[in-house]
């Protein structure tokens, strides 16, 4: 069982108490209400993926505890972190001060966890107006980025954050993502199911958090209307100099019409873990790069730009914010989830109980021929069915606790 150090730290009074407990107390937003601020220094163990053991101090942000922590404490917090959480409050009234503790705080970790990686989460980002958020959040980015210059920290990841939408969601599968020993492992196997599934993306989340930990899109070769060849970028590849490739993915589940919740009798069908894909079929959903020699078709190109949608960065994260909502609901029900299918005429997703610690959604595009039989009938048995010969492979990489 592997244990790490996170130290969670800033001035956003009530915020780091809401937004723990809403990643690792299963708390929805509304009834974060109820909770205190963190005083002094609170412990908190919080197993995640089974075998890891996130050990939790959660520091107060009141100026008197700043003084124990970079005086009388200051080995004991800042020794062996391995990550530390920096939480500032957008509406504060003394941002100055913040950033004189957040320097100090900077300097302690130099000192004694100089590997740390560090996180800082500009929070309540729900209190600006929408239209200034962007403009708000670069520059205080700015500012931080100064702060860690001047103590000679050169990495650090920053998010804007919110208990009432999908980024804080975003962030902290960020976090806890840096934590996950074998993750590159873990995508390459993630990425091969993908190709065997003859899938759009395949998302592995987290079982009780329901954060995202995983994720891999269709890498594929497709011919255009004038005999071109195409290649689909596979997440996180880069693109060359000359690739005229947007970063857009696959479609977002959120808002579609059919859902079926909870477990059902489902279909078998011969498929499995290791079989080729049934009707292989591109998805024109996807990034194209084009790679023809031919300067004047453009035609084809403007085509294939105004075919794509724009696909929002941030839908795995709401897919969390849903599903875990809705895990909850079942919880208080007295039912249990095991998943669900979504479908509409675009793609079919499929959300079911994966390994002893994980969910996993795989997404396939309605494409094709017979594109309104795909992701249902024996594609959707062959999908399933995939999904159960991968579980017992999979354990191997996210072992039990």
């Amino acid at each position: 069982m592997a244990k790490k150090k996170v130290l969670l730290m800033g001035k956003a009074h009530s915020g780091k108490t809401s937004m723990r407990s809403i990643i690792f107390a299963n708390y929805l937003a509304r009834d974060t209400m109820r909770l205190s601020p963190t005083l002094d220094v609170e412990h908190h163990h919080v197993r995640f993926l089974g075998d890891l053991v996130l050990n939790l101090w959660d520091c107060g942000g009141q100026d008197a505890f700043y003084e124990s922590y970079f005086e009388r404490d200051r080995e004991t917090i800042f020794r062996s972190v391995e990550l530390l959480i920096y939480v500032f409050d957008i509406e504060s009234d003394c941002p100055e001060k913040d950033f004189d503790h957040f320097a100090g705080v900077l300097e302690a970790m130099e000192e004694n966890s100089p590997d740390a990686r560090i996180f800082v989460l500009v929070h309540k980002m729900d209190l600006v107006a929408e239209e200034e958020r962007e403009l708000i959040l670069d520059d205080r980015k700015r500012l931080i980025e100064e702060s860690c210059v001047g103590v000679g920290v050169q990495h650090f990841q920053c998010f804007g954050t919110s208990i009432w939408d999908e980024t804080l969601y975003k962030a902290w599968s960020e976090i806890v993502t840096n934590l996950i020993p074998n993750i590159g492992v873990l995508e390459s196997h993630l990425s091969d199911f993908c190709r065997i599934c003859d899938a759009d993306e395949v998302v592995l989340f987290e079982r009780a958090t329901f954060l995202v930990i995983s994720h891999a899109q269709a890498k594929q070769e497709v011919i255009d209307d004038g005999g071109q060849q195409q290649r689909l970028l596979s997440a996180g590849e880069e693109k060359d100099n000359n690739d005229d490739t947007k970063d857009d993915t696959a479609e977002d589940i959120v808002g579609t019409s059919e859902e079926n919740g909870g477990a059902e009798a489902r279909p078998t069908s011969p498929t499995s873990l290791g079989s080729p894909p049934i009707n292989p079929s591109p998805s024109p959903d996807l990034d194209v790069t084009l790679t023809t020699n031919d300067p004047s078709n453009t035609n084809n190109q403007q085509q294939l730009a105004s075919a794509k949608p724009q696909f929002d960065a941030h839908r795995f994260e709401k897919i969390s914010n849903i599903v875990k909502q809705f895990k909850l609901s079942c919880g208080k029900a007295q039912s249990q989830f095991q998943g669900m299918d979504v479908s509409n005429s675009k793609f079919t997703a499929f959300i079911d109980a994966f390994t002893a610690n994980t969910y996993i959604m795989v997404i396939v595009s309605n494409t094709g021929p017979n594109s309104q039989d795909w992701g249902h009938g024996t594609h959707k048995a062959a999908t399933l069915m995939n999904i159960q010969k991968a579980r017992s492979h999979f354990e191997q990489f996210i072992p039990r606790s």
